[in-house]
């Protein structure tokens, strides 16, 4: 990416909106939690355009956001799950599928941190080491909370066999 806050911007905020509509489960929490980590990423430009992955320091960012908005919301969005329901997959493709869904679903039945280290490494494709630059941790935590996600996830019945071993 380049060095200006500009095309920094453009450029990871398709996908920091989507993983956090996984991480959510909401769509417009998702473009108001991505909104305010990008604008802290501009008001800190100065240092975070510097560091050796502003994406991580960005992501890491929105996930603490999107953490503190799930402890304050979890009643509110109770009463209105039933509209999250409608906006889950839009970041992931252009219509509605069953598909789709599922897998937000299931995503969405792990806990926080299994959850983020999933999207990291499979939504957002980091590697174990940007996800761990990420999610603020050390990369054997990215593998060992990926794994206790993917096992989760397979004992549901939400993953086969051969996904769960690839």
């Amino acid at each position: 990416m380049g060095h200006d806050v500009e095309s920094f911007v453009e450029a990871i905020r398709p996908r920091l909106v989507g993983s956090l509509t996984l991480y959510c489960g909401d769509r417009q929490a998702a473009e108001d939690l991505a909104q305010e980590a990008l604008v802290r990423a501009w008001m800190k430009w100065r240092k975070v355009g510097r560091m050796n992955s502003p994406e991580a320091w960005t992501y890491r960012t929105a996930f603490n956001l999107a953490r503190s908005w799930g402890r304050r919301g979890q009643a509110e969005r109770r009463a209105v799950g039933h509209l999250a329901d409608r906006d889950r997959g839009v970041a992931m493709s252009d219509g509605d599928s069953t598909d789709v869904i599922a897998v937000a679903d299931a995503v969405g039945s792990l806990a926080p941190r299994q959850r983020t280290a999933i999207i990291c490494r499979y939504y957002l494709g980091l590697g174990v080491d940007e996800a761990a630059d990420a999610m603020g941790c050390r990369p054997g935590m990215v593998k060992a909370l990926t794994s206790q996600g993917i096992d989760r996830l397979r004992t549901l019945g939400l993953v086969d066999e051969e996904v769960a071993d690839a």
